[in-house]
């Protein structure tokens, strides 16, 4: 598997906010294969309801409608979360904290993708392939 998985961040910026994205990073994700995270979906989900994330009214009436309109806009694959991802998140160093963020590089790691993100940390883990937004 190659191409370009989202971070949440990321994945909001694109489907809510696309000229805040980089020229650069608009044309390469236009051209890789593309993927979000169910991570994404979890992340989301959490944040809206514990009031640290505000969007657009269809998320509060039906979030799973609303996810897949935003990756099928996007045209990306949603990613499961695998087993063999929890396993790969199991071993890798305690770089950063955020455990949305954490699955997520994880999952890019064991798929071979790379991760468009707006967070330097994630430059912190070695042989991640980033996009920096």
């Amino acid at each position: 598997m190659s191409g370009i998985l989202l971070d949440t961040n990321a994945l909001l910026l694109l489907a809510l906010q696309p000229e805040k994205v980089s020229p650069i990073a608009q044309e390469l994700f236009a051209t890789q294969n593309r993927y979000v995270s169910q991570v994404c979906a979890i992340e989301i989900a959490i944040k809206l309801s514990i009031g640290k994330l505000v969007l657009p009214p269809p998320f509060q009436t039906d979030f799973t409608r609303a996810f897949h309109e935003i990756a099928t806009r996007l045209s990306a694959d949603i990613l499961p979360i695998d087993l063999k991802h929890i396993d790969r998140l199991s071993r890798l160093p305690l770089v950063h904290r955020d455990p949305f963020d954490r699955l997520i590089i994880a999952q890019s790691l064991e798929n071979d993708l790379t991760i468009m993100t707006r967070d330097r940390a994630f430059a912190e883990y070695p042989g991640l392939s980033l996009v920096q937004i």
